[in-house]
C-alpha cells in the first residue's frame, strides 16, 4: 500500500511538473512577445519584386512565430506570376523566412496580351520575355496540352548548341499524336516527328546538321534524311 502511494505521489509529481512546463511554454512563446515576429526573409526573388512578395505573404509583424501559418503564405506568395515553387519556415527566435523559387522561361508564346514566357511545366506566366527563346507556333499552349508537352520535351532533349539555333517549334496533330517540326535559324528545318525518342533524335540530329540542306528529316532515327 505504502509503495502504491508513493507511485501516485510520483505520477501526480509529474503530471504537476509537465503542466507547469506547458504553461512556461506557453507563457514564453505566445504570451510574453519573447519569439514574437520581428522580421520576414525573402530568398530567390530575383525577377518577382520583392515587395509584392511581402504583400503577398502578409506576414504581421508582433504576432508569436508559433502561430504564423506558414501553409498559409506559401499558398498567396505561389499565386504570384513567376514564382514556381515557395517554402516558408521559420527561423527562430523572430524570423519567417520565405523561400522562393522563380520560374525559368523555356519558350515564347503569344496571347492577346502579346509574347508571353513560356516555363518547362508548360505554365505562361506575365512577365518580361527574355531574348533567345524559341517561339511555339501552334494554338492554346499549357501545362495540360499534349501539343505543348510535345513541343517542350523535344526542346529539352536539344543540345544547348542546336537549342539556341531554334527559331520556333510548330506541332500539328495527325493521327491523334502530336508532330514536331522545328524551325532553325539559316531557315532550315527539323522534322522531329513525334516527341517519342527524343534523346535518340537529339543524338542523329547533331551531326545531321553538319551537312548543307534545308530540311533535316529524324522522324524516323534509323533512316534520318537530308533534304535541300
Amino acid at each position: 500500500m505504502h509503495r502504491r502511494r508513493r507511485r501516485v505521489a510520483l505520477l501526480v509529481a509529474v503530471l504537476l511538473l509537465l503542466a507547469g512546463l506547458a504553461v512556461g511554454v506557453r507563457l514564453l512563446v505566445y504570451d510574453l512577445g519573447l519569439l514574437d515576429v520581428e522580421s520576414i526573409e525573402v530568398t530567390g526573388a530575383l525577377d518577382v519584386p520583392q515587395d509584392e512578395v511581402l504583400a503577398a505573404a502578409a506576414v504581421l509583424p508582433g504576432q508569436p512565430l508559433a502561430g504564423v501559418d506558414t501553409a498559409g503564405i506559401a499558398e498567396r506568395v505561389a499565386q504570384l506570376p513567376g514564382i514556381g515553387s515557395v517554402e516558408v519556415g521559420r527561423s527562430w527566435p523572430h524570423t519567417v523566412s520565405i523561400a522562393i523559387t522563380e520560374r525559368t522561361a523555356v519558350a515564347v508564346a503569344q496571347t492577346p496580351q502579346g509574347p508571353r514566357p513560356v516555363d518547362a511545366a508548360g505554365v505562361v506566366y506575365p512577365a518580361p520575355v527574355p531574348p533567345g527563346l524559341p517561339q511555339l507556333t501552334f494554338g492554346a499552349v499549357g501545362p495540360d496540352d499534349p501539343s505543348t508537352r510535345a513541343a517542350l520535351d523535344v526542346l529539352a532533349a536539344l543540345p544547348e548548341d542546336v537549342r539556341a539555333q531554334v527559331l520556333t517549334v510548330d506541332v500539328s496533330v495527325g493521327g491523334g499524336v502530336p508532330q514536331v517540326t522545328l524551325g532553325l535559324t539559316d531557315d532550315r528545318r527539323v522534322r522531329w516527328g513525334p516527341a517519342e525518342e527524343s534523346a535518340r533524335k537529339a543524338g542523329v540530329l547533331v551531326p545531321l546538321l553538319t551537312q548543307p540542306g534545308r530540311v533535316y528529316d529524324v522522324a524516323s532515327p534509323a533512316l534520318p534524311t537530308v533534304r535541300s
